[in-house]
């Protein structure tokens, strides 16, 4: 009779399977706390698997400032796309060593809500000094501060797919097929939605804080006020040479007036955006002091996966 040689024969048992990790990690979490039953069911409805969708939804939303305000505070003044192009390269620019820097972090036992945290601070601070922003504003301006979102950026996304892969572990969320199918929908369905509504919603606040800006701005310039009255005509006299009469000259005047009017009135609202960017952060940096630390981190799981060969060779 054949014998089977027990040291070539493995089942999947033996392996370290994504389902076996989930299911090891959150017995070690609950270990002394009872039986769990049917918890795992619920695990989207779990307080750090809502705190991260809501986390989410706000990352997506401040890169807005890399998407729109920044491009928009450059083609406001004439800029064109090659012209624009220079300022939004260096928020790109140190997203892969970073990458590489937060996954050695991560490895070293660093706890990813702090990833996070600092990755929304620089974010913060960035669409702060980004408030400052003037009509005057050239690309060379925005080098900076965009360096310094990239910064944010690049550091909050690793932290925060840090969390999510934690929380997918130790939630129970790997535990079975159609569980991971459902965590990995739920948080892609955020962060297109997330993106989607943010740019939405970030066109809507702009063209209204400009109108609001407009009216505020044309109390001050009005018909029959004496510095608006001598704008005019100083920039009447500088027109009538090149004008085919004073009228024209002085309804070309007024166009300028206007023309000024807007383009502040545009800046005033790229302004607010970037502090609605700034106080998102600060909001999602509040959710992050919400969060629950998980029981294990990323250095500690690789003795998870040396548990059972251990016992194995214990046998």
């Amino acid at each position: 009779m054949h014998r089977r040689n027990p040291g070539k024969h493995r089942t999947s048992q033996d392996f370290c399977t994504p389902a076996r990790v989930s299911r090891c990690c959150c017995s070690r979490a609950n270990k002394g706390k009872g039986s769990t039953g049917g918890a795992a069911e619920y695990y989207l409805l779990k307080w750090n698997t809502v705190l991260l969708g809501s986390l989410l939804f706000c990352f997506r939303f401040t890169l807005c400032t890399t998407i729109i305000l920044v491009p928009q505070a450059l083609a406001i003044r004439g800029f064109e796309a090659e012209q624009i192009g220079p300022a939004i390269i260096w928020s790109a620019v140190p997203l892969i060593p970073l990458a590489f820097i937060a996954a050695l972090l991560l490895l070293r036992k660093f706890d990813p809500r702090l990833l996070l945290a600092i990755g929304l601070a620089c974010t913060a601070f960035a669409a702060w000094l980004n408030s400052q922003y003037s009509s005057t504003w050239a690309a060379e301006n925005f080098y900076r501060t965009e360096l310094l979102t990239g910064v944010g950026q690049a550091v909050a996304f690793i932290g925060l797919v840090g969390c999510i892969v934690l929380q997918a572990i130790f939630a129970g969320a790997l535990a079975k097929p159609e569980w991971v199918l459902t965590f990995s929908a739920f948080f892609h369905t955020i962060r297109i939605f997330g993106g989607t509504a943010g740019a939405i919603y970030m066109g809507h606040f702009l063209v209204q804080r400009e109108k609001l800006h407009s009216n505020l701005l044309g109390v001050y310039v009005s018909n029959g006020d004496w510095l608006t009255g001598q704008n005019i005509h100083a920039m009447t006299a500088g027109l009538y040479a090149k004008s085919s009469s004073l009228a024209t000259a002085g309804a070309r005047a007024v166009d300028l007036i206007a023309a000024r009017v807007r383009l502040q009135a545009l800046s005033l609202s790229i302004i607010d955006g970037f502090l609605l960017i700034a106080w998102s952060c600060v909001c999602a940096l509040i959710l992050v002091a919400l969060l629950r630390k998980s029981p294990l981190n990323y250095g500690e799981l690789s003795t998870i996966r040396q548990a059972p060969a251990d016992r194995k060779e214990s046998k």
